[in-house]
């Protein structure tokens, strides 16, 4: 069975949340200042928050250089620089930052600020994916079931599906059943298997940090 490419399934978009340090990042002054960067974003004071977060960042705090290329990404505060925004977030993508791998792919999928490139998409979406990142998963989902970046694997593209909609993301539930209405239901329970043993592995370690915390690497 083939399923035409781009044949309506559903991405997840940007992911523009700012990232807070977990409790246990080096030092309580580089949290307290991390905070005091969150504080005048969510103010709206995005110059002061490039100026706290911009040190940071340059020091190698992995939370800093996320929500800089966010800063970047948009434009707040600073011209926006797409460039600068790719370079801060695959400083925090290497650190294992989930919300930067997605971000990354992203921009390698959709060609924004980059040459697009389903290879790299398709890498920096699967790292975030196997973090418990539930937009991740379903964009991985569908270069699965599109074969782009990957060859076509229906089979995985409704296993990454069915995480993300277990984490309530309605675009992904969606597209499992798309997919769904393809399979025997021997097929079903055979996948359904499958994505418990994914879920154990690459949503249940990471449920208890969320999307605000770094995650395992």
């Amino acid at each position: 069975m083939i399923v035409e490419r781009h044949a309506c399934f559903r991405r997840a978009v940007f992911f523009l949340v700012l990232l807070m340090l977990v409790c246990f990042a080096p030092g309580l002054v580089v949290a307290g200042e991390l905070d005091e960067g969150m504080l005048a974003a969510e103010q709206g004071d995005y110059e002061k928050a490039l100026r706290v977060f911009s040190p940071l960042a340059e020091a190698g705090n992995a939370e800093a250089q996320h929500n800089l290329a966010i800063l970047y990404r948009g434009g707040y505060g600073v011209t926006k620089d797409l460039d600068k925004s790719r370079r801060w977030f695959l400083h925090a993508a290497e650190q294992g930052i989930a919300a930067a791998q997605y971000n990354l792919g992203y921009m390698y999928d959709t060609g924004e600020g980059v040459e697009q490139s389903d290879r790299y998409a398709f890498l920096w979406y699967r790292k975030a994916a196997e973090q418990g990142h539930s937009l991740a998963q379903t964009n991985l989902g569908v270069m699965y079931a599109n074969g782009s970046g990957v060859a076509q694997d229906l089979d995985l593209a409704y296993v990454w599906f069915n995480l993300a909609a277990a984490q309530g993301y309605a675009a992904a539930f969606q597209n499992r059943q798309v997919l769904a209405e393809e399979f025997t239901e021997e097929k079903r329970k055979a996948l359904r298997v499958l994505s418990r043993e994914y879920f154990q592995k690459y949503v249940m370690p990471f449920q208890n940090q969320g999307m605000m915390r770094r995650p395992r690497r």
